[in-house]
């Protein structure tokens, strides 16, 4: 049985390894180790430093040193190494982790060394997902600094959704100003989760809200952002680890929905997530949307245009699915689609010159063209760029079609506009899908942070 008494996650806000500056490699753990081959034949043993790697890009890797191989034995596992073969590695005869050997040193008068990297993470290096634990911690890299809640200065997040509490508390200011000057990767939060009414939490239980943590930061981020090394206890006593690299790349700015300076979003966003996360109809649309969100997000202009619009089609078809039992039409046009999407979830759909100056420019000289060059009869399957959801499309199309049927219009300068207002319908739509309706940063008219806007329910853009 395990003892609840006394738990308070707000004490473990102390990173469990030690992660030093940013950018800097970190032992994990201390191993032994033994390398097997597919047929489970023990190819060389060691001493081993589990490590958090994090240039050239983030990996956990097990670095071996100091093994000792005849010549001919090294000759033959370098030629294994270069042929590509998958290896096991096992830990304290306990774990087995499939991988590939990323780098041999061989000296014929010293000893040898390799580093080790599986194929897949996370590792679990300590328990398994049978065990049970009071609360974990957790650590993340490259999220965005967390410093006024509600108003006041706080740089602690406290999120609960059904039975789960998670704390979440923003490190050192030189920790950030480090990476603003100097890019890369840091440890930037550390984070505690448990259940709100103290009851064990298993191991697998742990992975998988890990796993929606990871959805949940990356999509407040507007990049990838998961949750890594995480370390399980029982009282004071570590019964399970998960070794895991950040999936981010190094630190940028990119705008999205969230300010660190309203961390209340973050909490009255978090209830309706898990709840959508958890909702079987729902888990793998949420899931894809916000992996083409994330693209998107990251992407060149013209690619994000055409994964914004398939993640909105995504959404929109998950609705249809929803209110199926009413038999809506599904029109033919995807920019019916978009506009019934945007009115169901009562956003609004006009295209305002104040926030995309150059979209609705060119959306004006689409609807002269159309209505100088093209015949009565043709108009009909002429798309005229009357509102927000018919210039995304139209936009889309320009990009993904070979042929321009706009021949003497200009659209480059537009781009960028419908890159935007492509992301920021995104955002919106997915905040309230959740059941959002607090406050954002609407990257369509930059305001400072100070001035958060509420989500829009039928307003102006």
């Amino acid at each position: 049985m395990i003892n609840m008494e006394g738990l308070d996650c707000n004490n473990h806000f102390v990173p469990l390894f030690p992660f030093g500056a940013p950018n800097q490699s970190t032992i994990i753990a201390n191993e032994k180790v033994v390398i097997k081959d597919k047929d489970d034949n023990a190819l060389l043993s060691g001493n081993a430093e589990v490590r958090l790697d994090l240039l050239p890009r983030p990996r956990i890797r097990v670095h071996i040193i100091n093994i000792e191989l005849s010549d001919l034995e090294a000759v033959r596992l370098s030629k294994r190494i270069w042929s590509g073969e998958l290896f096991t590695l096992d830990l304290n005869n306990k774990k087995h982790v499939e991988g590939f050997i990323t780098s041999f040193r061989s000296s014929y008068n010293e000893n040898h060394s390799i580093i080790f990297s599986s194929s897949s993470e996370p590792i679990i290096g300590l328990g398994d997902d049978d065990t049970q634990m009071q609360y974990a911690v957790f650590h993340l890299f490259n999220f965005k600094e967390t410093l006024v809640n509600n108003g006041n200065l706080s740089k602690h997040v406290h999120l609960e959704a059904d039975n789960w509490v998670v704390e979440l508390k923003s490190l050192a200011d030189d920790v950030f100003e480090k990476l603003r000057s100097e890019g890369g990767y840091g440890l930037t939060h550390v984070g505690c989760l448990r259940k709100k009414d103290d009851t064990p939490i298993s191991g697998k239980e742990v992975k998988e809200m890990l796993y929606a943590l990871e959805h949940f930061f990356s999509f407040a981020k507007g990049a990838w952002c998961n949750p890594v090394c995480a370390v399980g206890f029982n009282s004071s006593d570590r019964v399970w680890e998960s070794w895991s690299s950040p999936k981010v790349s190094g630190f940028s700015q990119l705008g999205s929905w969230f300010d660190g300076q309203h961390s209340e979003q973050l909490e009255n966003l978090f209830p309706g997530f898990i709840s959508k996360w958890n909702d079987a109809d729902w888990n793998d649309t949420l899931h894809k949307v916000i992996y083409w969100y994330l693209i998107a997000n990251n992407s060149n202009i013209d690619a994000g245009i055409v994964l914004t619009q398939t993640a909105l089609e995504r959404l929109y078809y998950q609705k249809l699915k929803e209110n199926a039992k009413s038999k809506p039409k599904d029109p033919d046009r995807t920019s019916s689609k978009l506009n019934n999407l945007f009115c169901e979830l009562n956003l609004p759909i006009e295209l305002i010159e104040e926030n995309t100056p150059r979209l609705k420019k060119l959306a004006d000289e689409i609807n002269k063209y159309v209505d100088e060059h093209i015949t009565e009869k043709r108009k009909k399957t002429k798309m005229v760029w009357n509102d927000a959801p018919s210039a995304l499309t139209g936009m889309r199309n320009y990009l993904v079609h070979p042929v321009n049927e706009y021949d003497s219009v200009t659209f480059g300068p537009a781009i960028y506009d419908a890159n935007k207002l492509g992301l920021w319908y995104l955002e919106l739509s997915l905040l309230k899908e959740c059941g959002y309706s607090g406050t954002y940063y609407n990257r369509l008219t930059e305001k400072l942070i100070e001035n958060a806007e509420e989500v829009p329910c039928k307003s102006k853009l």
